[in-house]
């Protein structure tokens, strides 16, 4: 796919370049807003045009998605797996855009009764394996590092099931996803779903 000159030989980046920046602003009702000391005029509905990033910087795209390439498809990691942690990291930053498509592609190979527990999947440990609630844990740990600051006894439990490169390499999944959530947040991403 080619964006303002930028060759993509991943097509599934397209459902992370193609989006119509015209969105919304959270109203009152939304789970992150009105921010403290906003009046009923400041939380009401208005239209705001974002930026659409990966136009206005192909090449910070191109590198980007070069580690989603890598990610999606150099590793050894599942794939149900790196969709899994692409969806709670997504949860954890608020990402509506990736929450929305990660879910999507969760779908395809989880039960939605499943899927729709993964926020708390700690408390259902029987529906996932040793490897996936070590995984989440790490998601976790590691995209709330300045509070976890990735302690030695997550890392340990880590550690103890992935094997040494897929240990960076599901870390690279984490790193990635945050990397694309504090995108696609801040420039108000459109979800597929309707109404």
């Amino acid at each position: 796919m080619a964006a303002s000159g930028v060759t993509w030989d991943d097509r599934s980046n397209e459902k992370y370049l193609s989006h119509d920046v015209t969105l919304h602003r959270r109203t009152s009702s939304s789970p992150r807003a009105p921010m403290l000391g906003a009046n009923d005029e400041e939380s009401s509905m208005t239209e705001m045009k974002r930026l659409n990033w990966s136009e206005i910087a192909p090449e910070g795209a191109k590198a980007l998605f070069g580690i989603h390439h890598y990610v999606t498809r150099k590793t050894e990691l599942p794939e149900e797996l790196i969709h899994l942690i692409f969806l709670r990291v997504s949860q954890i930053n608020g990402c509506a855009h990736c929450i929305d498509m990660h879910t999507r592609d969760l779908l395809k190979t989880m039960a939605i009764d499943k899927v729709s527990l993964v926020p708390v999947w700690a408390e259902v440990p029987h529906l996932f394996s040793d490897q996936y609630r070590a995984a989440l844990a790490w998601a976790e740990e590691v995209t709330n590092v300045s509070t976890t600051h990735a302690s030695d006894e997550a890392y340990a439990a880590t550690a103890a099931v992935f094997a040494e490169k897929d240990l960076v390499d599901l870390t690279l999944v984490i790193a990635a996803m945050n990397a694309f959530n504090r995108l696609g947040a801040p420039f108000r991403l459109p979800v597929a779903a309707k109404p």
